[in-house]
């Protein structure tokens, strides 16, 4: 009886092993959600995960180092992804690294510190970046004429 449990114990948890990146598509028949989806990536960055920026595939896709409160993010905020093995992440990277494919990973590490220019007495309509940035929820601040003269940049 205690061999099949840990035989059944060791596959499952070898499993959970395969499945190491949250794979975000950005191409517009796979991805519901695009601004959401920039706003993950942010916010792994923000939280110390690494990230990858498949540049001229799948839309400009992102592979994430996996995560379940990115996860749960993903969900939250109506973002479609999917959980993918290793092996699977190591293909796609490797068709993009082919020297006859118009396509480049570019590993991102930090989440930016965004600043934008904007005066402060304006309708939340007025300023299509600030509404962008806002609905993915990515935090920026907002600077205008006092505080570039101030030298706040």
């Amino acid at each position: 009886m205690k061999k099949p449990f840990l035989l059944l114990l060791i596959l499952l948890s070898s499993f959970c092993s395969w499945a190491s990146f949250i794979y975000i598509p950005m191409d517009h028949d796979n991805q519901k959600n695009h601004l959401k989806a920039y706003g993950i990536v942010y916010y792994s960055l923000e939280v110390g995960l690494k990230s990858k920026w498949l540049l001229n595939y799948d839309g400009g896709a992102f592979l994430i180092e996996n995560n379940k409160a990115v996860e749960n993010e993903c969900r939250i905020r109506g973002v479609s992804y999917q959980v993918i093995s290793d092996a699977k992440s190591q293909i796609i990277l490797q068709e993009i690294s082919s020297p006859s494919s118009n396509q480049e990973a570019v590993t991102l590490e930090k989440a930016p510190k965004i600043a934008v220019y904007s005066p402060k007495d304006k309708m939340p309509w007025d300023d299509a970046v600030t509404m962008v940035l806002t609905y993915a929820e990515i935090p920026f601040d907002v600077i205008y004429d006092k505080e570039v003269l101030a030298d706040k940049l």
